[in-house]
Parts: structure tokens; C-alpha cells; sequence
């Protein structure tokens, strides 16, 4: 028989915090997005967690978690940081975390690393902070993920690094298809190129695209006009 500890000064080693009075999908235990959390922010510009030093206009900008996991290991270790929690409130909106589960991860890992992604924007958004969800899938098996969004809201996606290879372009227009067929989203903003197999499914379905250059984006283009000597 396994026995509560008596000692009520338990240290969270697990985060449980971040999920307190949130409902849970079932049998998975994804932490549900509630509608009323989810902003309808339009912002003008997308900036990469990575480079918030980056952001000059606070007011029209949201932040993003589109970058290799280290580069925000900060917030996916410590949420809670008053630093991070104060700059994460000055800007427009905040997408939801990224931290990414691979298909070839094993299953339990991807459905731990959207869980995480899932419970942290839960907590911004039950502090107020105007929170979009992210969808991140894994393989096809963590479809059972997409019951945690809500339906007829803003969602975003990063397609940087996905479409390049033929058999994950074919796997992520599944999954693209999917997840808008699910959630029906009011609006979808794109963090990266807008391929053509996800504007078409958007288009069918009439949900309008919010298209956001990445910062490798931006980069290349700056790198153009060098070489063109615009700049």
C-alpha cells in the first residue's frame, strides 16, 4: 500500500502548478486551453523567444517559441520567473509553447513535450498573459492532443524545417488538415513559409491566414539586398 506523506511541505517537482483547477483530457491528461483565455490579438510582428532583445515595439509584437528547445530552456525549467512573466505580459501576445516532439521520439516523450507546451500556456494565460495556443503534434499518435485546444478560436503554427522533406510535408498536411477540421479555428497565424498545401486546405475551408516571416526569413531577405546593394 502506498501512504501519503504526512509532511505538508512538499517541494513541486513536477510543476503541478501549472495545471491547478484546469481540466484534463481523457485518458491522456492533456490540460485543456479554455476559450475565454485565448486572445484574438492580431500582432504585427512574430519574434522568436531567442530574439526578444530583438523586439523595439512591445505593443504590436508577440513572441513565439518557434526555435530549438534550448533557446527558451528557461521557460520550460522555471515558468514561473518573474522576469520572464513581467516581459511576457508587456508584448501583444504570446504564442504558446513549442518544445517539440518528434515522431520518432518515443510515444510517451511526445505526448510529455505537448503536455508541457499545452500546461505552460495554460498557466500565462490563467495570469493573464494574452495567450494563442500553438498546436504541435507529434506522429500520429498524439492526435488525442487536439481535444486540450478550444474550437472557433485563434490558433498558431510554425512551419520552419517541415516542408522541405517530401514525407514530412505529406505528414504535416495530414496533420494540418486534421487539426483545422477539428478545431475549426477562427484564424490561423503562420510563423514561417505558407506553403501551398496548407493555403489551399485553409482557403476550402474559409479560414483566413495570418502569414509571419521567421526570422530566418527576415535574415534571408536582409542578406538579398546586401547582395543586390539595396543595403
Amino acid at each position: 500500500m502506498i501512504r501519503k506523506n504526512k509532511n505538508k511541505i512538499i517541494k513541486d517537482m513536477f510543476q503541478a502548478y501549472l495545471i491547478d483547477g484546469a481540466q484534463l483530457t481523457k485518458p491522456d491528461g492533456f490540460p485543456v486551453i479554455e476559450e475565454n483565455i485565448v486572445s484574438n490579438i492580431i500582432p504585427k510582428e512574430l519574434v522568436q523567444w531567442d530574439r526578444r532583445s530583438d523586439i523595439k515595439d512591445y505593443q504590436n509584437t508577440g513572441i513565439c517559441f518557434y526555435c530549438n528547445d534550448e533557446g527558451f530552456s528557461g521557460v520550460l525549467n522555471h515558468p514561473n520567473r518573474t522576469c520572464y512573466i513581467d516581459l511576457l505580459k508587456r508584448v501583444a501576445v504570446v504564442i504558446g509553447l513549442d518544445a517539440s516532439p518528434y515522431d520518432d521520439m518515443p510515444l510517451v516523450v511526445q505526448k510529455y513535450q505537448i503536455f508541457r507546451n499545452l500546461a505552460i500556456t495554460y498557466y500565462y494565460g490563467k495570469l493573464g498573459i494574452k495567450i494563442i495556443p500553438n498546436v504541435r503534434l507529434g506522429s500520429n499518435y498524439t492526435f488525442s492532443s487536439l481535444e486540450a485546444y478550444p474550437k472557433h478560436t485563434l490558433i498558431a503554427i510554425g512551419t520552419n524545417g517541415f516542408m522541405k522533406n517530401k514525407d514530412n510535408r505529406y505528414l504535416y498536411t495530414i496533420q494540418f488538415k486534421r487539426i483545422v477540421e477539428e478545431l475549426e479555428p477562427s484564424g490561423i497565424l503562420i510563423y514561417g513559409p505558407v506553403y501551398k498545401e496548407i493555403n489551399d486546405i485553409a482557403i476550402d475551408k474559409g479560414i483566413k491566414i495570418y502569414p509571419y516571416d521567421s526570422y530566418t526569413m527576415k535574415q534571408n531577405k536582409i542578406d538579398k539586398q546586401k547582395e543586390d546593394g539595396i543595403l
